[in-house]
């Protein structure tokens, strides 16, 4: 019975020695996806490319990640048809902290969401306030009464651990076929800055409307004209643009004129003159894309696989803020085969000890035995 108990020990301990041992360092996947193929065909669609930082690490606990997930992003793939460098980050829901916002401005990020707040100007929030599309917890509602003008950011996500997770098709079906602008994060902030710089000026008794360049992205911007007795004679700088269907939904230059109302989309660096337009008798402002009701955005969250994140709405003209997440894998290193060699080697070995080591017990036991009995026995001397 004692030899069973010490090879039970012996056999623990060895078993033990492999689970108490100092963890596999990680290192970190590669998603091919994301410049190959997929990435492209959705960023020459209109979707944008932003960050979410690395997995498993918070950047509120570890600022680096912002830097090394927008190095990793950027050297893969371009942020915006509209620009290259990265402006969008998914970030910790709750107060964004000080340390926190000091490295997303020095990373160039300057949009975050959409469970965030954040009293810095130098952040923009978009609020996650679409609800989401997956199956079972998507609602209608939210977006249908959701207030005009504005941005609706949806969410999604296409795994959680080893489960995937399953769209809502009646609700990806109906939003495809509403009149509204399908943008992305930082399409929808940088189209509302350009449309605030576009300058209104007369010219030799017409109207030019400027679009100057900014140091950001090349995004257009767009304004309406009311109070037009008729169409206006239209002069681009740069040649010119088709005019726009009532229905287009995906951002560009262009025009379209209706009831009186003239809406121009305008590129960068760009103008065009109206003839025949008296300035007293028109009123401008800045809006939508094409005049739409509002604007609607997935955001795509800890995006590690642009193949599984993507494949359920390729047919759709959804687009998407892809936050990117890199993904961790154990390190190929040779602590395990060593390991596992040292335990078949330890394994026999400690064994025959114990086999060995019991025989010797036994010895001295039936030999202490052996002199007990004698000393018990009468002296015939």
């Amino acid at each position: 019975m004692d030899a069973k108990r010490r090879l039970l020990a012996v056999t623990l301990a060895v078993m033990l020695s492999s689970v108490t041992s100092l963890p596999v360092q990680a290192e970190y996947t590669d998603d091919t996806w994301l410049e190959n193929v997929i990435g492209p065909e959705l960023l020459a669609l209109g979707d944008e490319f932003g960050c979410h930082g690395l997995e498993d690490i918070s950047p509120e606990e570890d600022t680096e990640t912002v830097g090394a997930c927008s190095q990793y992003v950027a050297s893969r793939i371009n942020a915006s048809r509209w620009g290259q460098n990265l402006i969008s980050f998914g970030t910790p829901e709750g107060e964004i902290s000080e340390n926190l916002t000091e490295a997303l401005v020095e990373e160039g990020f300057r949009i975050v969401g959409d469970m965030s707040e954040s009293d810095d100007p130098r952040l923009r929030v978009i609020a996650r306030n679409g609800g989401s599309i997956e199956s079972g917890l998507s609602d209608r509602s939210l977006i249908e009464n959701s207030e005009p003008g504005k941005l609706v950011s949806l969410y999604w996500i296409a795994r959680i651990d080893d489960m995937n997770i399953r769209r809502d098709r009646d609700v990806v079906d109906w939003l495809s076929e509403q009149p509204y602008w399908f943008t992305t994060w930082g399409e929808w902030v940088t189209h509302e800055e350009s449309s605030s710089r576009i300058t209104v000026n007369l010219i030799n008794g017409s109207i030019e409307i400027r679009n100057p360049s900014s140091l950001g992205w090349a995004t257009p911007g767009t304004i309406k004209i009311t109070g037009l007795a008729d169409r206006p004679d239209m002069e681009w700088s740069d040649g010119g643009y088709a005019p726009l269907d009532p229905e287009e939904n995906r951002l560009r230059g262009g025009y379209r004129y209706s009831n009186d109302t003239l809406i121009i989309t305008i590129p960068q660096g760009e103008s065009v003159i109206l003839s025949g337009v008296q300035e007293d008798d028109i009123q401008v402002e800045a809006t939508l894309f094409n005049d739409l009701e509002k604007g609607v955005t997935i955001a795509g969250h800890h995006a590690t696989n642009m193949r599984e994140w993507s494949q359920d709405f390729r047919d759709t003209p959804l687009r998407f803020t892809w936050l990117i997440e890199r993904s961790e894998i154990p390190e190929r290193t040779l602590f395990l085969p060593i390991l596992a060699l040292s335990v078949l080697i330890a394994t026999p070995l400690a064994i025959r000890w114990v086999l060995i080591k019991d025989k010797e017990d036994a010895s001295y036991n039936w030999s202490s035995n052996l002199d007990a009995v004698r000393n018990h026995l009468p002296d015939n001397s």
